[in-house]
Formats: structure tokens, C-alpha cells, sequence
């Protein structure tokens, strides 16, 4: 019993003399954690570098050109917050709308020598009614173009910039009286108008103010 007990003791300091020769190595399982490679340390970072953008204070950065791209995104902020929503509100433009040509004056020449004679001016006047519905479906009037007779059809929401180039929304409503397209289109003044399109053999169209629109 007394050789067994002192192997036990020798067997137990050997364990404890191997415990401390050995090194400490991490278990497999346990997680390391690694950055990944976008980012970097702090005291890393140079201003600017978080965005991917150029230092301010970089030695190769013109401050002329900063200036100069800085007040260009200050202007074109500036055009955007200044759109009128008014200007892209479609929803407005549903509903009932009567047509009205302004009054205007009208040049007098001689018939054989074109010589000016003077000029009259026309009263305004109305002359139709448009019906836009929500569903897509508008019904249309215009008897300075088409007396008596009222066309049906469907409207789609303008492209972007499609009327003359201008930032609004309009509805574009197809194969109108005459057989062109017409839009209603809000106007920067406030008014609603009453455009046509001239269409060009590219495809591509202009369009004609033709008169304004109300509601009763």
C-alpha cells in the first residue's frame, strides 16, 4: 500500500512539472476576431477616408477646384429643394377642366402689299372640357378644333423632362382630338395648360401651348 501510495504522489508531480514546461496554446474552437479589410484603426484614417473622398489638406488637392465643386453641390441642392411641388403634383390634375384660349391681338395687313394696318384684339374664350379619371380614362372637347365631337381614351404620366425639357409632372393624354397627344401640365406660374404635341420624324416631339385650363 506504501508503494502505491508514493506512486501516486510521483505520478501527480510530474503532471504538474509537465503542465508548466509546456506553453499555453488556445483550444481550436474558441473565435479570434479579425477586421475586415475596409476597415482600419483610428489613428489610421486620414480625413476624408471614410467616404473614399481626398483629404482637404492632402498637398495634391487644388483649393480652387474644391471651392468650385463645392458651390456646384450647393447650386444643384439648391435647384432641387426649389422645385415647386406643385410642379410635380399629378394627382391635382384629376378631375373635371374646362378650356380657355386667352384673349390676344391680332395683327391687320393689306391683302396685296402685307402693309400694317393695325391690329384687333380677340376676346378669350372657352372652348371644351376635359374629364380625367383616376382609373387612367379622360374624355375631351375642343371645339376650336373639332366642333361637336368629343374623343376617349387613355393618359399616362409624362416621361421625366419630356415637355420641352422642363422638371414637372404632367398627364400625357393619348391620341387626343386631332389625333395627337395632349398633355395637362401645371406651369410655374401656378396655372394649369393645355399643350400639343408636334411630333418630328425622329420620334421625339415638341410641345405647343394651346390654352389654359380651370375649374369651375
Amino acid at each position: 500500500m506504501a508503494r502505491r501510495g508514493l506512486w501516486s504522489i510521483l505520478m501527480v508531480i510530474l503532471l504538474v512539472a509537465a503542465s508548466i514546461a509546456v506553453p499555453k496554446v488556445e483550444s481550436w474552437s474558441e473565435p479570434v476576431y479579425t477586421k475586415p479589410w475596409s476597415e482600419s484603426d483610428d489613428t489610421e484614417k486620414a480625413p476624408g477616408d471614410l467616404f473614399g473622398e481626398p483629404s482637404d489638406d492632402r498637398p495634391d488637392t487644388d483649393p480652387e477646384a474644391r471651392e468650385a465643386e463645392s458651390l456646384e453641390a450647393k447650386a444643384e441642392n439648391s435647384s432641387i429643394s426649389a422645385i415647386d411641388e406643385f410642379l410635380l403634383d399629378f394627382e391635382n390634375l384629376y378631375g373635371t377642366w374646362y378650356i380657355w384660349t386667352p384673349g390676344t391681338a391680332v395683327t391687320n395687313r393689306a391683302p396685296a402689299s402685307g402693309e400694317y394696318l393695325g391690329h384687333n384684339y380677340v376676346e378669350g374664350a372657352d372652348q371644351g372640357v376635359i374629364v380625367i379619371d383616376e382609373d387612367g380614362i379622360y374624355s375631351m372637347s375642343h371645339t376650336a378644333w373639332a366642333i361637336d365631337k368629343t374623343v376617349k381614351g387613355t393618359w399616362r404620366l409624362s416621361y421625366p423632362r419630356e415637355i420641352n425639357g422642363e422638371v414637372l409632372q404632367a398627364l400625357v393624354l393619348l391620341n387626343g382630338i386631332t389625333g395627337v397627344n395632349w398633355a395637362v401640365a401645371p406651369s410655374p406660374n401656378g396655372k394649369i395648360r393645355l399643350l400639343w404635341a408636334m411630333e418630328w420624324a425622329d420620334g421625339s416631339a415638341t410641345w405647343i401651348f394651346d390654352s389654359e385650363l380651370y375649374r369651375e
